[in-house]
């Protein structure tokens, strides 16, 4: 089994099998470990399956049944293996160790994080400018690198690309973590990742405390609605709907189901913020947009690389149209607005040479963190009195929720803005993303 584990983790994403499987597996249905199994097994793998199956049939027919081990030797042996793993530092590349870990540190994110509104009182909130409507998309598992607006080589953003004179584009922007369950919570609470928090406030609660109502539209599934760390930030919201309640292999739900909702809310009176969740180009990608977009294809000779980039790309492209309709949805209120549009971590789609793709914490690579961070604002719209563009800062995600209440001025009095993107006190850090991994040491040193 321990091969058998290890084997099929490196054949998938060249990586030996790390805890951060763990949180994936455990959030995830029978239909989404089919989209899995579609994707990565193929025929090395199967091959592989079978012929470990018949070694240990083989093995336990000719070892165990003729000399059995006493319960003490076997006691012995057990301890012995884990003291030398374990002095030896072997430990943390363990199949088995990084199960429990994985199970364990799942549990004690789920269970120790505490959302609570009670955090947020009313005079803590004060407001500094009078605008109407934000709204944050959420995208999912999309890489800036893949976008024609960061200069990717096809044309997989033309409708943002069109605008872009009239959107402030942030090009070096990153996720803390490749896993959503671990970044999105950074993302929209006070939590950062060199503080490891286990009690803090969300934006979400804020809002509500400074008069606006709020609201969270979602294309995903809401999983163990009151268990789950997401959703319990969402369930903060005045008003939640979740569109998609099936897995996305028995009922496909394109994210342009959240058009007509989020117009409804649009026309609704008085000062809001609206979060919506896509399923973006969470994969399987060729399920994540519908025939017409079905652009980049194979002209020539056809190979699964191939194949998996060119739905990555489409997924791109109607994810394009998707963030496009939603601001010309906003556009449309004509009232003081902005929209927010980042992506919760990036996605590897055989990028820098690798032979893979998808996230692992196991073999990182850049994609996996760079993601889209881009701003629209209306004409009338009251910054506040230290914005400053500079769209080549280094930043990463977690300081997002400082950067949402200083752009539309709501101000919470542990808020500190000098982590905001937007104020021209701004101050850079060290961007230490997944186990105390400096990302740009990380990254400069493979690229030079």
């Amino acid at each position: 089994m321990y091969f058998l584990l290890e084997t099929c983790s490196y054949l998938a994403v060249s990586s030996n099998f790390t805890s951060s499987f763990m949180y994936v597996l455990i959030e995830t249905t029978d239909g989404e470990l089919k989209e899995f199994a579609n994707s990565y097994f193929n025929f090395k793998t199967i091959l592989l399956i079978t012929l470990m199956i018949l070694l240990f049939f083989l093995l336990k027919r000719k070892v165990y049944n003729n000399k059995k081990m006493k319960l003490y030797y076997s006691i012995f042996i057990t301890i012995f293996l884990i003291f030398l793993l374990k002095i030896t530092g072997l430990i943390e590349s363990n199949a088995y160790h990084n199960v429990v870990r994985g199970i364990y540190g799942y549990y004690e994110l789920q269970h120790n994080y505490e959302v609570s509104s009670s955090l947020v009182n009313n005079e803590d909130v004060k407001l500094t400018s009078n605008n109407d409507v934000l709204v944050v998309v959420l995208g999912e598992s999309t890489s800036s690198r893949h976008m024609q607006l960061y200069g990717y080589n096809r044309k997989t953003t033309p409708l943002l690309s069109s605008i872009k004179d009239s959107l402030y584009v942030y090009n070096d922007v990153i996720s803390t973590d490749v896993i959503t369950t671990k970044a999105l919570p950074l993302i929209l609470t006070s939590s950062h990742k060199e503080e490891k928090n286990t009690s803090s406030f969300n934006i979400i609660d804020i809002y509500n405390k400074a008069g606006f109502k709020t609201y969270w539209l979602s294309n995903q599934r809401p999983i163990g609605y009151y268990d789950n760390i997401i959703s319990k930030i969402a369930s903060s919201s005045n008003y939640v709907k979740f569109l998609n309640h099936r897995d996305e292999v028995r009922t496909t739900s394109y994210d342009e189901v959240l058009i007509p909702e989020l117009n409804l809310v649009l026309r609704e009176e008085g000062k809001k913020i609206i979060f919506i969740r896509l399923i973006g180009t969470h994969f399987k990608y060729k399920n994540r947009y519908p025939k017409e977009y079905y652009k980049f294809k194979n002209n020539t000779k056809k190979s699964e690389k191939t194949d998996i980039t060119n739905h990555y790309d489409n997924a791109i492209l109607y994810n394009d149209f998707v963030v496009y309709s939603i601001l010309k949805g906003l556009i449309k209120t004509k009232a003081k607005s902005a929209l927010l549009y980042l992506s919760d971590h990036g996605e590897n789609v055989y990028d820098d040479n690798s032979s893979f793709f998808g996230r692992t914490e196991g073999n990182l690579i850049e994609s996996m963190f760079e993601i889209p961070f881009l701003l629209w604002t209306s004409k009338d719209f009251e910054y506040p009195k230290d914005f400053v563009y500079k769209p080549n800062r280094k930043f990463m995600s977690d300081y997002t929720f400082e950067s949402l209440g200083h752009i539309f001025g709501v101000k919470h009095k542990d808020m500190d803005f000098t982590r905001s993107i937007f104020s021209n006190l701004y101050k850079e850090r060290k961007r230490i993303i997944v186990d105390g991994i400096d990302y740009d040491k990380e990254f400069l040193i493979k690229n030079e």
